[in-house]
């Protein structure tokens, strides 16, 4: 469905709409978190009910896009699951996967509510009414803004910071290579609009806790480089001991990648379970997604994410392996 085609129904299943549902994948992101707060503010201006519910909580270091502490909700049965089913309207950003909804999915499934979909990967399934997908967009934020400016909605401060920090977060700084000079002219309409990107920067880079730094330390200390691979792991007992979840600091992977020769960057986390989780990222001579599939995961060319099963060990072993085998390096 095209951009045009997408906002005509999309307006239309507003207007049929007063309780609205906004979500996004488990282990919120940037994108996600920008695209849902900019959709709720903006149809809150025309005097909607809209929450946003999400799997997981906020993490920490995306917490200055809040408006107020509970602007968005962590999903729980009792108090949730209701909402989500009687709503007339359910809008998912960032992802087009049912599983990838954690806990929200059974409710999702439930609701008899107009569901649209807006997101810029790949994988997808067919369980939406209306849907915006491009792949080749940097982000989810940047098909929302074209959303909004369509519906003449978006030039607002506190629409326009959480899409500039969306588009920042999923497009490496505006520097991937998905980026155009479309993208670089939505960045100055949104600032131009309230976003400052000094601001951004510096929540998103420069305010971290002597712990956060303790786990970049924990990576480093980690690192091994074999031939073109960059890998390293976050064991379980550090993160318990620093208090920190490295899942809420998706830029820790790219300490790997920062080596002179690393083409791919793999971190291994350990989650407390049976599942390893896995980060892995490309400078660009493969395509990361490809890697990503095997396992069952998904992603961008560029950055991707999967589970395998453990132990670390195991684990790391065979994630070498396929990679070996998957780009034949």
């Amino acid at each position: 469905m095209n951009l045009e085609e997408a906002v005509l129904k999309i307006e239309e299943a507003l207007k049929n709409a007063e309780k609205i549902c906004i979500t996004t994948h488990i282990k919120v992101d940037g994108d996600g978190l920008g695209s849902e707060l900019a959709l709720k503010r903006a149809f809150e201006k025309l005097n909607k009910n809209v929450k946003i519910i999400n799997d997981s909580k906020v993490p920490s270091i995306l917490s200055f896009m809040l408006l107020k502490d509970d602007e968005v909700e962590e999903f729980d049965a009792e108090k949730h699951s209701r909402f989500i089913e009687e709503s007339d309207l359910i809008i998912v950003v960032d992802v087009a996967l049912l599983y990838r909804l954690g806990r929200l999915g059974p409710s999702f499934n439930k609701s008899k509510a107009k569901k649209i979909c807006i997101d810029h990967h790949l994988e997808g399934e067919d369980i939406f009414d209306i849907t915006l997908i491009e792949p080749e967009a940097t982000s989810t934020g940047e098909l929302v803004f074209k959303v909004l400016k369509q519906m003449k909605t978006f030039c607002s401060p506190e629409i326009s910071k959480p899409l500039f920090t969306a588009i920042v977060v999923d497009s490496g700084s505006l520097s991937y290579e998905r980026c155009t000079p479309s993208t670089f002219r939505i960045a100055a309409e949104l600032v131009e609009c309230g976003a400052i990107p000094y601001d951004t920067h510096l929540c998103l880079h420069w305010k971290k806790s002597v712990n956060q730094l303790k786990m970049e330390e924990e990576v480093i200390a980690n690192l091994i480089l074999e031939g073109e691979i960059a890998y390293s792991v976050v064991k379980e007992s550090a993160s318990k001991k620093l208090g920190v979840d490295p899942m809420e600091f998706p830029d820790l992977v790219h300490i790997p990648l920062s080596l002179e020769n690393a083409e791919i960057a793999l971190l291994f986390i350990e989650n407390g379970g049976s599942e390893i989780k896995v980060s892995a990222r490309s400078k660009g001579k493969v395509r990361i997604c490809d890697l990503a599939k095997a396992f069952g995961g998904g992603g961008h060319c560029l950055a991707a994410g999967f589970v395998v099963e453990g132990p670390l060990e195991k684990a790391i072993l065979k994630v070498l392996q396929k990679t070996r085998e998957v780009f034949e390096i």
